[in-house]
């Protein structure tokens, strides 16, 4: 997945993301990478994925542990 400098600038202003504009192509290039290889890796798994949390458990801590 190729995502360009705009698009960058567009989703950091949709979380009120303030990137500088020197590192815009920066974190394009390492965004395209991370979704490409995570596109990879969900197609490599398949269903496997689903039986998977997404969000991995949190579990409070009570007094004195």
């Amino acid at each position: 997945m190729d995502l360009s400098s705009s698009q960058i600038r567009e989703l950091a202003q949709l979380i009120e993301l303030d990137i500088p504009e020197a590192d815009l192509a920066s974190v394009a290039l390492r965004l395209s990478a991370l979704l490409t290889e995570m596109a990879k890796i969900e197609r490599e798994l398949g269903v496997e994925m689903n039986k998977t949390e997404p969000i991995p458990p949190v579990y409070p801590h009570e007094p004195g542990d």
